[in-house]
């Protein structure tokens, strides 16, 4: 669910305008927005490049949005278009309606929506937003009242958020769910902690698929309570493919002959039994399906393999 605002780019006397580079995009705003979700693309190159030459992308300001908003160039209606996602929070719509109005002034241009509905800069300023977050919680909430357990999963800027009952409860029973749908969100996406990810190994032998997260010594980190292939990595591999989880746990080790710290390889140990050696003092829910652990020690992580299978202590790599 989303809603979509186009501005035409400016007319010349033969065609458009030249697209702009995604730095002179971002430069639109008078606050400092930036790209999200890009670990693979070279930021310096990004910005360079004509917003034409991608699909969309996120935007956003750094410890204030929850969910950004899409930019991307339409190359055959010649339209620059901003998509909100529904529901988004507060500050993400009126970062966003800001930044149409700004591309509605820089090209000269009247406001069009995937409605098909037409502002101009003034009367985008009454554009009821608020009824869009509101559909859009109240759309979640159904979808999870319709069955026992039933959780919803959104994408954050950072982080995605899975929704249950129990924490649509808490937001209507606030006295404003907009402000604290919006609050619950943006509150995940900047946690103090490392996000960890999923790998997948594949046994020639018997063709059964592991799925594996890392744990290492010293640092925070978010994990799933119960493993799910997640949305990022459902192109690659099926929930059904996996034969079972595995969690690799770290320490770090000085190493005196070169002076330099090492990750090194305490063990491994099966997902479910994982989770239910971890004392319950050493995390929490953030949402309904992800725990934030706090840091272990080398000493906490060996007691966890206690009686358990251990790998030898392999130096993996270098901390620097």
């Amino acid at each position: 669910m989303s809603i979509s605002f186009s501005v035409k780019n400016k007319r010349k006397i033969l065609g458009y305008e030249e697209v702009l580079t995604v730095e002179k995009a971002l430069s639109l705003s008078n606050k400092k927005l930036s790209v999200f979700a890009i670990p693979d693309m070279d930021i310096n190159e990004l910005l360079v490049s004509p917003l034409s030459n991608y699909e969309c992308l996120l935007v956003g300001i750094e410890n204030e949005s929850a969910r950004g908003f899409e930019l991307s160039y339409d190359k055959k209606n010649k339209d620059y278009v901003v998509r909100i996602f529904t529901p988004s929070s507060r500050e993400d719509w009126l970062l966003a309606l800001d930044y149409v109005k700004a591309l509605a002034k820089r090209f000269k241009s009247e406001i069009e929506n995937d409605r098909g509905e037409i502002y101009s800069i003034k009367e985008l300023d009454k554009f009821n937003y608020e009824s869009d977050i509101l559909y859009g919680i109240s759309s979640i909430s159904a979808k999870i009242n319709d069955r026992e357990g039933a959780q919803y999963i959104i994408l954050g800027i950072n982080r995605l958020v899975v929704f249950n009952k129990k924490m649509f409860d808490k937001i209507y029973s606030s006295g404003n769910t907009i402000d604290a749908f919006s609050s619950t969100v943006r509150e995940i996406q900047y946690l103090d902690a490392h996000s960890a990810h999923q790998n997948f190994f594949k046994n020639n032998n018997d063709g059964k698929i592991m799925g594996n997260y890392t744990l290492i010594e010293g640092v925070r980190t978010i994990l799933p309570y119960i493993p799910n292939v997640e949305f990022e990595n459902s192109n690659i591999v099926k929930n059904e493919d996996i034969s079972f989880w595995n969690i690799n746990l770290l320490f770090i080790e000085f190493n005196k002959d070169d002076g330099k710290n090492y990750y090194c390889s305490a063990g491994n140990l099966d997902y479910d039994k994982f989770i239910k050696k971890i004392p319950s003092d050493k995390y929490k829910f953030i949402d309904a399906a992800y725990i934030m652990f706090e840091p272990l020690t080398k000493e906490e992580i060996f007691k966890l393999l206690d009686g358990e299978w251990r790998c030898l202590l392999i130096f993996l790599w270098n901390l620097e």
